[in-house]
């Protein structure tokens, strides 16, 4: 697993990333709700960003899932490729 957190206050609040699951590799992101009205900031994008970068160092076919259209909208955004329903992949 390769990861970014974010601390607030001392208290982990946000975890993104790609894990390696059997058939494929995972890009995820959870966050707790503290952290829900600085989504929009420049730092947290920034880290969001970043993270793409262990999408194009990952060996093998890398999914995503879609919580809710929020999470659809800027899955499109960040560059994954719509595959069916919630399912996105990273092309």
């Amino acid at each position: 697993m390769k990861a970014y957190v974010a601390e607030m206050d001392g208290e982990l609040v946000a975890v993104v990333g790609v894990v390696r699951e059997r058939e494929c590799g995972k890009y995820f992101c959870d966050i707790r709700p503290e952290l829900q009205p600085h989504l929009r900031s420049i730092t947290i994008m920034r880290a969001v960003k970043a993270s793409l970068r262990f999408c194009d160092e990952y060996r093998g076919p890398l999914v995503a899932l879609a919580d809710d259209a929020e999470s659809c909208r800027l899955l499109n955004r960040l560059g994954f490729t719509h595959i069916d329903g919630r399912l996105y992949g990273w092309i």
